[in-house]
């Protein structure tokens, strides 16, 4: 197999998955991202003060370490946990 073969064999299998952060477009040629990096990836920072959720099943991610398995077309909410400042 030629470099040429190979490179082109690496770049099928690492075909960008599109994902859906709140609506939002997201795309990444990763398998598995951090609960951090899809919110930040997203510009929900810090990431410390937001849930995601998947959608389809409404699994909540709560360690912002954990690793989430991707999928096309995954649909994912954030939502703000952190403190609201009172007047």
């Amino acid at each position: 197999m030629s470099k040429s073969e190979t490179t082109e064999t690496e770049d099928a299998r690492r075909k960008a998955i599109k994902y859906f952060v709140n609506g939002e477009q997201q795309d990444t040629d990763e398998r598995k991202l951090t609960v951090k990096e899809i919110l930040t990836e997203a510009g929900f920072e810090p990431p410390s003060e937001w849930l995601l959720t998947r959608d389809s099943d409404g699994h909540e991610y709560k360690d912002e370490n954990h690793e989430v398995e991707l999928h096309e077309d995954e649909r994912f909410t954030a939502t703000f946990t952190g403190p609201t400042p009172t007047s």
